[in-house]
């Protein structure tokens, strides 16, 4: 969705259902209660999509090459031997 959020608090939502019912159809409704939000309407369309771009683990073994010879060729970015520090220093490795 490309539309910026409106976040509308509980309340005013209870009031006015079907109006923000309608607008979540347009772009995401942020339902928020003290002043935090709490959730977000969208359309069961867009909540779907989003429930199958959900990670799925995969073995290394089932990629193909193609796949494979890119992920070869990969070279570290700027500040990822830092990185690798920080998570040596965590106990990480």
């Amino acid at each position: 969705m490309a539309k910026s959020m409106e976040i509308v608090p509980s309340g005013t939502l209870q009031k006015q259902f079907g109006h923000y019912s309608d607008e979540a159809m347009i772009r995401p409704v942020g339902v928020s209660r003290n002043g935090r939000v709490r959730f977000i309407m969208v359309p069961v369309d867009e909540y779907e999509r989003l429930r199958r771009r959900e990670r799925v683990a995969g073995r290394t073994e089932d990629l193909d090459e193609e796949t494979l010879d890119a992920l070869r060729a990969v070279k570290p970015g700027p500040g990822s031997e830092e990185a690798e520090r920080q998570f040596q220093a965590a106990g990480a490795g």
